[in-house]
């Protein structure tokens, strides 16, 4: 696998859409935005309007166009786009968890890959993100490594992981879990609750899914856990307590944002109609 990343800039975000959607029928997805993929004008607009919090702001770098490639392999299509919209969802996520982002794959070429388009600010922050080079390897090597993990059906790569990262004993232990498939019931709830986590929209949409699913959400002083088939869990132990306020943190961003939309919004139509009636 390649992760690749460019910095530019200028605030191009129209030109490098352009070049992202330029097959119409390419799957395409955001994170943090609005706007559907689809709609370049509002998804552009989404772009130049988060930048204009940076523009004074100490640097240069509005956008980052980066790129995650499979190695070749004998998968069906449909699964390779489905292990790399997953591969670009976690790389997002250890790199640009709070970032505008446009995601769009690409299979013009002898195996597929997606292109990405990430601000680089927070939403609505005045602050650029800025990753060191041992910061951006050592998201390289993360996200390898979870490849390796979790797709056994791919060629293990191990172009971004040192000695020190892959001792052998290591190594050892994974294949054998994986191949007894002899996961924890720990195992199982944490990588169920990340990604609920980063999959939710909403509080109600959280709520929703773990009143389906037999969870219910406890909270006794500082501990935070869930509860199912009457046996607790505190997500302090599963490593995923920051994963869930994070999330909470986010839902607070977005309704942050849609308040300031719908007042930018409802000041326009005032404007408009105090000159109609002019």
């Amino acid at each position: 696998m390649i992760i690749k990343s460019m910095s530019r800039k200028s605030k191009s975000f129209s030109q490098l859409y352009d070049y992202l959607k330029r097959d119409k029928n390419s799957f395409s997805f955001v994170r943090n935005m609005y706007s559907n993929p689809q709609n370049r004008k509002e998804l552009i607009k989404e772009f130049y309007q988060n930048a204009k919090h940076i523009e004074n702001s100490r640097g240069k770098v509005f956008m980052y166009h980066e790129l995650l490639s499979l190695e070749k392999n004998d998968l069906p299509l449909e699964k390779q786009k489905e292990i790399l919209y997953d591969l670009a969802i976690k790389y997002l996520e250890l790199r640009a968890s709070e970032q505008l982002s446009l995601g769009v794959i690409h299979q013009d070429k002898e195996h597929i890959h997606i292109h990405l388009m990430i601000s680089a600010n927070k939403c609505m922050d005045n602050k650029r993100v800025r990753l060191s080079k041992k910061e951006f390897s050592n998201i390289q090597k993360n996200l390898e490594l979870y490849k390796n993990q979790k797709y056994l059906e791919l060629n293990e790569s191990k172009l971004y992981q040192s000695k020190k990262d892959i001792s052998k004993s290591k190594k050892n232990e994974q294949e054998i879990k994986y191949k007894r498939k002899e996961t924890t019931m720990k195992d199982k709830l944490k990588e169920f609750f990340t990604e609920l986590f980063e999959k939710s929209t909403s509080r109600l949409h959280f709520e929703n899914q773990l009143k389906n699913l037999g969870y219910e959400l406890y909270e006794k002083g500082n501990t935070i856990g869930v509860s199912y088939k009457n046996k607790n869990y505190r997500l302090k132990t599963l490593s995923v307590e920051k994963k869930f306020k994070d999330m909470f943190k986010r839902f607070e961003k977005t309704k942050e944002r849609e308040i300031k939309r719908q007042r930018v919004k409802k000041d326009r139509s005032y404007s408009k109609d105090y000159f109609r009636s002019r």
